[in-house]
């Protein structure tokens, strides 16, 4: 997934190869490509090598910076008069059949009180969003990390170094 063929370290480090650099063009602000390219330029910049520590510092830079952006989604779609929030908890047939007619009534209709979505509820699902801390599952330690480790060692070790 990460630095598999065509995972996401992969393709930071292709960008790299290319001369690209962190930051330069819409591709390389990405989230996700933005903090690989810079924690693979560190590891290039350390003759490949990269501690299980960085390694971490990057996946949790990488998590925030996501979290962050969807953070600052839905402040922009709550802000958007024209999107029409529904309870999805209420029952499917419900949910789907408001959506249905107002897709075909080109979205006049008003959200059915069953299925608005109530103040204190957008409220805590605010208050989880703001307090959510990401827990890693995966890379527990050092011998869950050696297999990204050894890749960035065989692949970042010997490139020659063009810093913007």
């Amino acid at each position: 997934m990460l630095a598999d063929t065509g995972g996401l370290l992969s393709e930071a480090s292709w960008l790299l190869d290319i001369s690209m650099h962190p930051s330069i063009n819409s591709a390389t602000r990405a989230i996700g490509y933005k903090q690989a390219m810079e924690y693979l330029l560190h590891c290039r910049q350390n003759g490949g090598e990269s501690t299980t520590q960085e390694f971490l510092e990057f996946l949790t830079k990488f998590q925030s910076t996501s979290r962050n952006f969807a953070k600052r989604q839905i402040t922009w779609f709550r802000n958007e008069k024209i999107y029409q929030w529904v309870d999805a908890s209420q029952p499917f047939e419900a949910v789907a059949q408001f959506i249905c007619g107002a897709y075909h009534d080109c979205g006049a209709r008003v959200v059915p009180e069953s299925l608005e979505m109530k103040r204190e509820s957008c409220v805590l699902k605010s208050h989880d969003m703001k307090t959510y801390r990401s827990e890693n599952r995966v890379f527990l330690g050092d011998d869950d990390c050696s297999h990204v480790l050894d890749w960035i060692r065989r692949t970042q070790g010997k490139q020659d170094l063009v810093l913007p």
